[in-house]
């Protein structure tokens, strides 16, 4: 009796798929943030808190200061890792960018521990669902995947930590002890729970991650 072939997608449906997951791992971010991060003070991880403090200091929008601190990670991206990745990563801040416009009048939940233990959770798991299909959400995510991808010695969640230690510093300087903890709290989760989801399951791994 034969066993049955395992039937390898197509590179359309590989394609397909992993656009998928970058659209559900954007889609939990925008949520995160309307739902647990705004409302409670939290900064946003990565570029995207860098860039909203940047534009409580000067006097230009925040999409504009987002997109031109972009352009070189974006650039850095494409040479260290590849097309596929930029384009990928491009797709992920497009895709966040629409579903934060559109799911901006989400209830939030003023509950700061809770939310920020939620936001960290949540975010983690979108920003995983993202780097498991080959891209980012741009920004700071990018950096974190180069220097991954340099040494072994950092993970893509442990990077996102470190990077994310100049939001946390501004954050405390800015708008105290209380509202830097909580930021922390949610920037710490989140960098586990982005691990956690590139290694369970590990044997999933190569043909999702494989930029």
């Amino acid at each position: 009796m034969k066993s049955p072939m395992y039937s390898y997608p197509t590179k359309s449906q590989q394609l397909m798929k992993n656009c998928f997951k970058i659209i559900i791992g954007t889609i939990l971010v925008a949520t995160s943030y309307y739902l647990f991060q705004k409302p409670n003070g939290i900064i946003a991880p990565g570029l995207g808190g860098i860039a909203i403090l940047l534009a409580n200091i000067f006097p230009y929008s925040l999409g504009l200061i987002y997109f031109v601190l972009n352009i070189p990670l974006f650039l850095i991206g494409y040479r260290a890792v590849g097309i596929r990745f930029a384009l990928y990563s491009l797709l992920g801040m497009i895709s966040l960018s629409f579903f934060l416009i559109i799911l901006s009048s989400l209830p939030g939940l003023h509950l700061p521990i809770i939310g920020c233990i939620l936001s960290g959770l949540l975010s983690g798991i979108g920003i995983g669902f993202v780097i498991r299909a080959g891209g980012t959400t741009g920004g700071l995510d990018i950096a974190s995947v180069v220097i991954s991808k340099m040494s072994s010695r950092f993970t893509i969640g442990k990077t996102m930590i470190f990077v994310n230690a100049i939001v946390l510093l501004f954050t405390f300087i800015h708008d105290g002890f209380e509202y830097a903890l909580f930021t922390f709290i949610s920037m710490f989760i989140a960098g586990k729970s982005v691990d956690w989801m590139l290694s369970y399951p590990k044997q999933n791994m190569k043909g999702e991650v494989e930029i």
